[in-house]
């Protein structure tokens, strides 16, 4: 109970946020909105990139310390698992900056998110010393070293548990909404959705967004993967809507991630016209 009530302080600490928006400055002119950064969100994926690599560092690190109470006979394939463990912590790093960075007005992540990063390099500077004291011979420093790291690595891992699974990051806001309606289902006037406006309205418990471009209507889930923005809230930009909240452009075809930082597709909905109404359904 007390990790989650100083958790919950860490997410209140405003003073964190010049240091917050600092980072934030330096990470957007290092990694610029576009493909490199959509690789690093894991759009490709289907999903966030970062969790799947987090697991290679933790599990090369944690797999070396047992080696450390192995035996003595285990302690070069220690050295070289924490050298590979070191190494993957770039990618993994940046990915991870990647997601954090496009967080926007969300300041309580934003908070953690910076407190966990910090957490994480220091455990790979732990890491890193380890593996130096390790090649001059020195295995007991390197051992308390790598077990040092350990302690650091598990605090970044506490938070990044906080982040992921009480604050959200990272999850589909979609994810509990079904394809439904499967049937033609009313959903509003011809003249209600006029060209180039995106309108909103609801059908069957979920919000659907209505968008008429070059005289064609299309459909699309209303509330964006990413972190739930408003996406009627949003613009058109040629044949993609984007997000007012943090800039995911979704196809309106298809509700395809055109670009991060979303990585999981919209709901399509099919849509036609019947007299002076709009029906839809889930897309086929």
């Amino acid at each position: 109970m007390w990790l989650s009530t100083l958790t919950d302080r860490l997410d209140q600490a405003e003073g964190l946020d010049p240091a917050v928006e600092a980072v934030t400055s330096v990470v957007n002119r290092v990694l610029p909105r576009g493909a490199v950064k959509d690789a690093l969100h894991g759009r490709w994926l289907g999903h966030q990139l970062h969790p799947l690599l987090v697991a290679l560092p933790i599990g090369m690190f944690t797999s070396a310390t047992l080696l450390d109470f192995s035996g003595q006979g285990s302690y070069r394939s220690a050295r070289r698992l924490i050298g590979a463990g070191v190494l993957v912590v770039a990618p993994t790093a940046a990915s991870g900056l990647a997601d954090w960075s496009e967080l926007g007005a969300f300041h309580r992540p934003r908070r953690v998110g910076l407190v966990h990063a910090t957490a994480n390099v220091v455990a790979t500077v732990l890491y890193a010393g380890s593996w130096l004291a390790r090649g001059n011979g020195d295995h007991k420093r390197g051992r308390n070293l790598a077990l040092a790291g350990a302690a650091s690595l598990s605090v970044g891992g506490y938070l990044g548990g906080h982040l992921s699974y009480t604050r959200g990051v990272g999850v589909n806001r979609n994810a509990d909404q079904q394809p439904e309606p499967s049937a033609w289902t009313d959903a509003a006037g011809v003249g209600d959705v006029v060209e180039g406006a995106l309108h909103r309205v609801q059908i069957e418990g979920q919000e659907v967004m209505l968008v008429r471009r070059n005289g064609t209507v299309f459909g699309m889930g209303a509330v964006c993967s990413h972190y739930g923005g408003p996406l009627d809230e949003g613009e058109l930009a040629g044949s993609c809507v984007v997000c007012p909240w943090h800039g995911s452009r979704f196809r309106l075809s298809d509700g395809s991630v055109a670009g991060g930082p979303a990585t999981v597709p919209q709901l399509s909905y099919d849509v036609r016209t019947v007299d002076d109404r709009l029906q839809v359904r889930a897309a086929q």
